[in-house]
């Protein structure tokens, strides 16, 4: 069996409905069907509550979840992670041949923004270069706007472009990319998602909260996959691309449980159907 199960928060964040709300009851059934007991569920919702992602109203089973702005914000750049991952698979596109370099340099007294600017970095794939400086073949200045705040961007980072690095292990594009982004890693990533799309039955016979549970369980190794892909152009990856093929097999599972279940919020985080992004 795959090591990756739906995690508490997992299955709090795919229970909100197109409004941006989710019934607790139906948080809590979902969490059952994936072997969750309502404790941890329970914590999950003060974790993220306590990090401005959502609002409880009401208490126990009759309650229900709202996310606040902020949550809206970071799904949207999660919907844009996949957007981006699925356009790059269908060549919608292309690299622009620029690499962009981002520093800063933050007081002590204000660590947290240099830690928020830090983490947002890492998460949207780019890599240092030196202490303070980083790379990345997007432009990232509107997810880092979110991710850091636009106060936190505005303030300290500095941006640049250049359509050449050179140093140890930086030769041309290609070399470059594998030096910083090793492929193998990333090919390692999706493993457990290949392994999860390989044991995960979907037959007819299921009923539609079975189904969401076993969506959460694709989600959660599709999640993992992600947050270990800094999606660099195909032009910088080997041809072809193991990930591509994986992510192809997640869209035609994932459009299968789709035409069976509620619209949740968590089909549209995982929206795989190819489409343009502003990303370059």
């Amino acid at each position: 069996m795959s090591a990756y199960k739906a995690a508490p928060r997992t299955v709090v964040e795919a229970c909100f409905d197109p409004q941006g709300t989710a019934a607790l009851d139906y948080v809590y059934d979902v969490a059952a069907a994936v072997g969750l007991s309502d404790q941890p569920v329970r914590l999950a919702v003060r974790r993220l509550e306590a990090a401005g992602i959502l609002r409880q109203e009401g208490r126990g089973r009759k309650g229900r979840l709202v996310l606040t702005d902020a949550g809206r914000l970071r799904s949207d750049t999660d919907v844009r992670f996949v957007a981006l991952a699925y356009a790059q698979d269908a060549g919608l596109v292309p690299w622009d041949g620029l690499w962009r370099l981002y520093t800063f340099s933050v007081p002590e007294r204000h660590r947290s923004e240099r830690d928020a600017l830090r983490t947002a970095l890492t998460r949207l794939g780019a890599v240092p270069l030196a202490p303070g400086a980083y790379v990345s073949p997007h432009d990232l200045l509107d997810e880092l706007t979110v991710e850091a705040s636009a106060r936190t961007v505005g303030t300290y980072l500095i941006t640049a472009e250049a359509t050449r690095l050179t140093g140890p292990g930086f030769t041309d594009p290609t070399a470059t990319a594998e030096h910083l982004w090793p492929p193998a890693e990333t090919v390692e990533a999706y493993r457990p998602l290949a392994e999860a799309l390989a044991e995960e039955p979907l037959g007819p016979d299921r009923d539609p909260v079975e189904l969401v549970a076993a969506a959460l369980r694709l989600a959660e190794a599709f999640t993992h996959a992600l947050e270990c892909d800094p999606l660099l152009p195909p032009e910088l990856r080997p041809t072809p691309w193991p990930p591509s093929r994986v992510r192809h097999d997640f869209h035609e599972a994932w459009t299968a449980i789709r035409g069976r279940t509620p619209d949740l919020s968590l089909f549209r985080a995982f929206d795989t159907e190819p489409a343009a992004t502003g990303r370059s």
